[in-house]
């Protein structure tokens, strides 16, 4: 039962970073519900800092790169486990460890969530941690 609910995690990530993708996009599209959010992100878009090193960024770029790293980590890591999953084979033990590493990670950014976020990125966050912490309870030790 471990190896289908590690898989069933690693499917939530690889969902977590397309369903992100969409938002990204609808993000970067935004052109402003009323006159104060327009301004809102007309500002975020054109107010550019010397972030030293000659890296001059807006906070719209500073948060569109944000975005797409989350949906790149998501992505890779789905994947990741997937592989490590196709060859758990060769390494007994692998895919327990493996399942440690992801439940701590995602429950610390599941509380991250409980405190910055909004229900979407929070239910799918959610959702990795039980996928993995349940993996973690149902392998077998040793």
């Amino acid at each position: 039962m471990s190896r289908k609910l590690f898989a069933a995690g690693c499917w939530v990530l690889i969902a977590t970073g397309l369903v992100h993708l969409l938002g990204h996009y609808a993000m970067v599209t935004a052109q402003g519900q009323d006159d104060t959010h327009r301004q809102l992100l007309a500002l975020m878009h054109s107010y550019r800092r010397d972030l030293g090193l000659g890296f001059v960024r807006s906070t719209s770029e500073i948060l569109a790169g944000f975005s797409l790293t989350f949906s790149t980590l998501s992505l890779g890591l789905g994947l990741l486990g997937l592989t490590m999953l196709r060859h758990a084979a060769v390494a007994p033990g692998l895919l327990r460890q493996a399942a440690i590493v992801y439940a701590g990670t995602y429950g610390i950014m599941t509380a991250v969530a409980l405190r910055y976020f909004f229900p979407a990125p929070l239910t799918f966050l959610a959702a990795t941690f039980v996928c993995f912490v349940a993996a973690v309870a149902t392998a077998p030790r040793g």
